[in-house]
């Protein structure tokens, strides 16, 4: 007679099967052990996709306050946004490049879509985008208000120019600073 997987010879050699009981048992044992297993993998699951959402978030923003910056030092010039758009969340500035006429470059951020745009609507420097304020400070120091911005000559009493960018991706979320002094290179 054959003998298979789940038989075994007793003391008078018959051969019996396994009982119900060391098959539950068995079968408990793996279960245990598979959903200790489902739960790390799960955890580790989430725990990597929440650091490939701040990698994304913080890369976003990084690239978004670079692209800012480059603009804000090649700048020859502070302008006024277009009348659609507010001072606190956009920034028009003109360039001069040598044998090239002058370029006005314009960053609005589109609250509604959360994307932030260059020559808007050009080329996006960053989707996601939760938060896009642009401050404008004087020689002193000191912030202009939205009464200042209201006069027309504002752009020429600014010397420096902070604008905050926050970028999420999933659950988290990402803020990138940048600080120019205009007219310093």
């Amino acid at each position: 007679m054959l003998t298979g997987p789940f038989t075994r010879t007793n003391r008078t050699g018959a051969e019996d099967g396994v009982s119900l009981v060391e098959l539950l048992v068995a079968t408990v044992i793996a279960g245990i052990t598979l959903c200790s297993a489902w739960s790390w993998l799960w955890s580790s699951g989430v725990a990597s996709s929440a650091t490939v959402d701040r990698a994304r978030a913080s890369t976003a923003a990084s690239f978004a306050a670079r692209t800012v910056t480059e603009e804000l030092e090649l700048a020859t010039g502070l302008r006024e946004p277009p009348a659609a758009y507010s001072a606190g969340r956009a920034l028009s500035v003109s360039h001069t490049h040598p044998d090239q006429a002058p370029e006005t470059v314009l960053v609005v951020w589109d609250p509604i879509r959360h994307v932030l745009w260059r020559k808007a609507p050009g080329t996006y420097l960053a989707d996601h985008v939760e938060r896009f304020t642009v401050s404008y400070l004087d020689r002193r120091g000191r912030l202009l208000s939205t009464a200042d911005l209201q006069n027309a000559e504002w752009p020429d009493r600014v010397s420096r120019v902070e604008a905050e960018i926050v970028v999420s991706a999933g659950r988290s979320s990402a803020t990138a600073v940048c600080d120019v002094t205009l007219g310093q290179r």
